[in-house]
């Protein structure tokens, strides 16, 4: 069974970056270090970390005096940022600079007076990040969801930047139908629109498809809804130790594409045990 792997599958330049930067710290510094919320949305690499010795907290209350604070991928809330420095707290901002446009914009909008829409999960660390940089109202919109009445003659729109076009050009169109004024920001990564493209392709070439990658990693589960849409046989799996000769009987070509938080390690782990198998056997 022959393994063909996406060209965008694993890290983006945005992850490699935040990895870097907290490598560098845990290497090279003496005293404890942090990572304020888990580094990346993949367990397999913060369980790696935390064999360095590198711990992670949700709120810097948690923090003890003298540690440094790495700031995930996705960014943090403005409130958590502020009283790390106000305690004086070494701070390491991983933040990608792709998450600190939206970021930017929401401060921005909500200060020209827009009611801001925001395409996204809140439950999502980077949504609420962005949240929390707005100075008015704000209403985030969870994909292929219902959008509420906005009593707002002047709205924003801006998106998670792991969001489907799709679904950010769903709300902007229904909200201009709605409003005076709609102003659209698209917010969306480079990376991840370049990353989706890749998936549909090699979805529509092969016999089935592994996407790999943290199931917390909304980058990672939007590969794997386009995939199956395209290829039913898709699976989203976190390591090789998922996967399972049956799903692949009769296959030729399998696909494997990844999330942006996916560690080279782990893709390739599931691309040597998928070349093992012979056509739905280990």
């Amino acid at each position: 069974m022959q393994v063909k792997v996406a060209k965008t599958a694993g890290f983006c330049w945005g992850v490699r970056r935040t990895v870097d930067q907290l490598m560098d710290v845990a290497h090279e510094r003496h005293t404890p270090v942090v990572t304020l919320g888990p580094i990346i949305h993949n367990p397999q690499f913060v369980a790696r970390t935390l064999e360095m010795g590198v711990g992670t907290v949700e709120r810097v209350s948690e923090v003890e005096a003298g540690t440094t604070v790495v700031v995930r991928t996705h960014g943090a809330v403005k409130p958590e940022l502020d009283a790390a420095r106000e305690r004086g707290l070494e701070v390491v901002d991983g933040t990608c600079p792709y998450v600190k446009y939206p970021q930017a914009m929401a401060q921005r909008l909500t200060a020209q007076g827009y009611h801001l829409v925001i395409v996204g999960d809140p439950n999502h660390a980077e949504v609420k990040g962005v949240v929390s940089y707005g100075h008015g109202p704000c209403t985030v919109v969870r994909p292929g969801a219902d959008i509420p009445p906005i009593e707002a003659k002047k709205v924003a729109v801006i998106a998670q930047t792991t969001c489907i076009g799709a679904d950010f050009e769903r709300v902007v169109g229904a909200l201009a139908l709605r409003h005076k004024e709609v102003r659209a920001v698209n917010t969306i990564c480079a990376d991840t629109d370049e990353r989706q493209t890749d998936a549909r392709e090699l979805a529509a070439e092969v016999d089935a498809v592994v996407v790999v990658g943290g199931k917390n990693s909304a980058n990672t589960r939007h590969l794997a809804e386009i995939c199956k849409g395209i290829q039913p046989r898709t699976w989203h799996v976190e390591t090789e130790e998922e996967l399972q000769p049956e799903w692949f009987q009769d296959c030729a070509l399998v696909g494997v594409s990844a999330g942006a938080s996916t560690p080279d390690w782990v893709i390739q782990g599931v691309a040597a045990r998928l070349g093992a198998m012979q056509g739905g056997r280990a």
